[in-house]
């Protein structure tokens, strides 16, 4: 059979045609998972779908959602995608004159189921011991919720008396003294997502009842759990010489009870601590120190024990910005990335924020990768992996985006996205969390 000049012309388009929708079929263009960041402005939680082939976001029905109460500042996925925890921190009231406590007013953990398209639906309420809550997280096994107050519940979170006491050692720059911070656990019903108070087996009030919580450091910043252990961060008090340390514990994952591993804290050396993470081999912990814009790395130990590394503190000195707010470490263990968020008075015109990104070799020791530091959003608050393994993305305080990078898994480089790089998000992000789309 033959063709005239205009049907093969034709036949050519149609092949042509085929081989493009091929292509495209060939980038399996769907749905890999959601992204949810949290925003203060409004008191809100933003959902997006996260596109596969290009990482592009796209707000899912009904967002933004109500946060479940006032000033949400952390949220936190629970391992297998189906519940969300948001950690409301609440709004501080008025100090009483007599005592100085001041008081929070809707400060909840908030539960919420996730359904198809990343949609949410508030559960439940429940409310952290202590007050003046910092962070949230679960363990690795997604049986137990931590949350970290700066004060523990002793009546008030400053001395009624004025004065140091047992129950108030630790000092701030005003010379008030304050209880310990705490850890509450919670744990999870697997099917409903509830949660259960777990008590202290080991601690007592004075009136011999069990304390609904587990002491830790003068003004705790930060934590990190891993499999079998919860590392604490505190700005401390020279009253209590725990200033910048770590303690660590250990996490009973049979009862959810916290035991102190050492009597003393390590000391970081740290002039600040934003925030610790480590890898998730659990072989290495890496402190933000933004007053000396450093990352100080730790080796961990036998039973958790941390110790220094040889080579000592990376200088964060190729970052523009400075103030280091969060750092993660990629799935591999191969890389380490710093969302920079700058000075306060960076505007929005130009946002002096950054991302520096670093190599781990197989002690642990920190290099910086060629062709950082990436340019992001302002103000970036908190920076992530997707579950896909393709991309990261910071949410931006002060420019209210998200900003989302293309990641090489095997130099650790990032390129901007295809299409679009910054997403339009709610009032003022901060923080964020990611999950894999399982409807």
């Amino acid at each position: 059979m033959k063709f005239t000049k205009l049907g093969r012309a034709a036949l050519a388009v149609v092949a042509s045609l085929g081989f493009a929708l091929g292509l495209t079929s060939c980038q399996q263009n769907y749905t890999v998972g959601y992204v949810f960041v949290t925003g203060s402005q409004y008191n809100q939680i933003a959902s997006f779908e996260e596109q596969n082939s290009t990482g592009n976001l796209f707000q899912s029905i009904g967002s933004p959602y109500g946060s479940g109460g006032t000033n949400p500042i952390r949220v936190v996925v629970l391992p297998g995608g189906r519940y969300l925890y948001v950690l409301n921190q609440g709004t501080p009231g008025t100090a009483d004159p007599a005592t100085g406590n001041i008081p929070y007013s809707g400060a909840h953990i908030s539960l919420f189921a996730i359904g198809g398209n990343g949609t949410l639906a508030f559960q439940a309420n429940y409310e952290s011991q202590g007050s003046d809550s910092q962070r949230i997280a679960t363990d690795a096994s997604g049986k137990y919720i931590f949350v970290l107050d700066e004060y523990s519940p002793v009546g008030t979170n400053v001395s009624p008396t004025g004065g140091k006491g047992t129950s108030f050692p630790c000092q701030s720059s005003d010379g008030k003294f304050h209880p310990y911070g705490d850890v509450s656990v919670y744990s999870i019903d697997g099917n409903t997502g509830r949660l259960t108070l777990v008590t202290n087996q080991q601690q007592q009030s004075s009136n011999g009842t069990q304390l609904t919580y587990f002491p830790v450091g003068c003004f705790p910043i930060d934590f990190h759990p891993t499999s079998g252990y919860l590392y604490t961060a505190d700005a401390g008090t020279n009253a209590t010489a725990d200033v910048n340390t770590v303690f660590a514990y250990a996490i009973n994952t049979t009862n959810g009870q916290l035991t102190l591993t050492q009597n003393a804290p390590l000391q970081t050396g740290a002039m600040s601590i934003s925030a610790i993470n480590g890898d998730t081999a659990n072989k290495y912990l890496y402190i933000l120190d933004p007053t000396a814009n450093m990352i100080r790395p730790f080796t961990v130990g036998a039973n958790g024990a941390l110790q220094s590394q040889t080579n000592g503190p990376m200088s964060n000195s190729t970052s523009l910005a400075g103030n280091p707010t969060q750092l993660v470490v990629d799935t591999q263990g191969k890389f380490l990335y710093v969302a920079n968020a700058g000075p306060p008075s960076s505007n929005l015109t130009n946002p002096n924020s950054d991302i520096t990104a670093y190599f781990i070799d197989s002690s642990g020791t920190l290099s910086t990768i060629s062709g950082e530091p990436y340019s992001t959003g302002s103000g970036p608050q908190c920076i992530i992996e997707d579950t896909s393994k393709q991309y990261f993305y910071t949410a931006n305080f002060n420019a209210n985006t998200v900003t989302g990078k293309v990641y090489n898994p095997s130099t650790g480089f990032m390129v901007p996205m295809q299409h679009q790089t910054d997403f339009s998000t709610i009032g003022n992000p901060t923080f964020c969390a990611t999950t894999a789309a399982i409807f």
